[in-house]
């Protein structure tokens, strides 16, 4: 895998994850308000789970395109 393709795969998780954040918040604000009476789209237990979930797949993709991006800084400083 080149250093490239990991920048690319850290950013895709990085998308993804924040996609899914959001997704689960926008469950659990529509828990609170227009589905009250459907106690199946009132379970909040699911989207809490997710978004700490996705919050840690956040952070190790951040960690995978702040690792590729000192690989390039180190091989930039090592060419020169």
């Amino acid at each position: 895998m080149d250093v490239g393709s990991a920048v690319n795969q850290g950013l895709t998780g990085l998308q993804r994850s924040q996609t899914e954040i959001a997704r689960s918040a926008q469950q659990v604000a529509r828990a609170g308000t227009t589905e009250r009476n459907n106690p199946q789209k009132n379970d909040l237990v699911e989207p809490l789970i997710n978004i700490k979930a996705q919050t840690q797949v956040f952070n190790a993709s951040a960690k995978v395109v702040k690792a590729a991006d000192e690989t390039i800084g180190t091989l930039l400083r090592t060419k020169a």
